[in-house]
């Protein structure tokens, strides 16, 4: 058995790899002209992908400032072997009204500074531009996941809540089952002095009666 369980999982691992986002190159619109772009495909919603995008830069010490339809961080060094610091424009937009939790990261890249609708070759300012969108993956992996877990920790609270609720309810109709059992053992007493109560006052009106005849 344990020899067919290890293949199926090596699969199921080839799998994931090979299922892993990509970032490739491509353009997208800026500022009403067409610049070269990295791009990337993610499983998730528009608004997660743009709060982990800013959490992952957060960290590396960049704030982000809103640029029309982009996020601008200023001052990023891509990479060490680079002399110049880089503005990185990102733009999250969902694939489709029925896909909303797909979504396209748009990665434009200009030197710290450039007003980049202006440039006539945008090519080699992509240069790292899609290592920068890889290695966001696993940051928007990790912040998707802790979404889910505090989403489903609301979820626990709350199911638990209810059912702290309704124990409490359910002591509550003990309480009161309890009440109305000893009430209905009382009235069970009082219908037996009752009756026989009554069955004596009825003796002694038949015996009145009885003298009336006579």
């Amino acid at each position: 058995m344990k020899r067919i369980i290890v293949p199926i999982l090596a699969l199921v691992l080839s799998f994931n790899l090979q299922a892993q986002p990509k970032a490739h190159e491509g353009s997208t619109d800026f500022q009403k002209t067409s610049q070269p772009a990295a791009i990337i495909e993610l499983p998730y919603a528009e608004a997660t992908v743009e709060k982990a995008v800013d959490e992952y830069m957060s960290k590396k010490g960049v704030r982000g400032a809103d640029s029309r339809d982009f996020k601008v961080y200023r001052g990023y060094k891509i990479n060490s072997s680079q002399d110049h610091n880089s503005d990185l424009y990102f733009k999250a937009e969902r694939k489709s009204r029925r896909d909303k939790d797909i979504c396209t990261l748009y990665l434009v890249v200009g030197r710290n500074g450039e007003d980049i609708k202006t440039r006539t070759d945008g090519r080699a300012s992509l240069d790292g531009a899609t290592d920068v969108l890889d290695d966001l993956v696993a940051t928007i992996e990790a912040y998707s996941l802790e979404l889910q877990i505090k989403d489903q920790e609301e979820l626990v609270k709350k199911g638990q809540k209810k059912f702290d609720n309704l124990v409490g309810d359910s002591v509550d109709y003990v309480k009161r089952m309890k009440s109305l059992q000893d009430k209905l053992d009382q009235n069970r007493k009082d219908r037996d002095g009752q009756q026989t109560e009554l069955k004596k006052q009825n003796d002694i009106l038949d015996v009145l009666r009885g003298k009336r005849k006579n």
